[in-house]
Order: structure tokens, then C-alpha cells, then sequence
């Protein structure tokens, strides 16, 4: 797999408290990020397939507008 270099800036607190994070859990700061960076990833394509299973539910139920969304919760 090819790598890419990032430089990026960080406040000296948080710094130590991934350190901390890292030693105990990571072996490394580059694979505490790898990970972060995977995970937020997969948490956004969860979010991106729920978001179009409840348009495509909606769709089906006929459903235009948020007011009718309000309104069916609210029954």
C-alpha cells in the first residue's frame, strides 16, 4: 500500500492525551490515526446507507415533507 506523508497541528493537551491513548492501545501515533481515520469513514458510510433506506422507506410511504414525518411520529 503506498503512503502519504500529513503534517498536522495539534494542541499540546490533546497531543499527551493521545500518547497516552497510543502506548496503551496503538503501538504507534500513525496507526492511532489510520484507525481513527478508518473508523470515521465507516461511521459515515453507515450514516449515508441509513439516510437512503429512510428515503427510500419514505418514498414508498407517499411521504413529500418533513411536517408529514412530524406528524406520523406524532400520532
Amino acid at each position: 500500500m503506498a503512503t502519504k506523508t500529513l503534517n498536522i497541528a495539534l494542541d499540546e493537551d490533546l497531543l499527551k492525551k493521545i500518547d497516552v491513548a497510543v502506548k496503551s492501545d496503538f503501538g504507534n501515533r500513525s496507526e492511532y490515526f489510520r484507525r481513527l481515520a478508518l473508523s470515521d469513514l465507516e461511521r459515515r458510510n453507515r450514516w449515508s446507507q441509513l439516510f437512503t433506506a429512510g428515503h427510500e422507506v419514505g418514498k414508498n410511504m407517499g411521504i413529500t415533507s418533513e411536517r408529514q414525518v412530524y406528524d406520523i411520529l406524532n400520532k
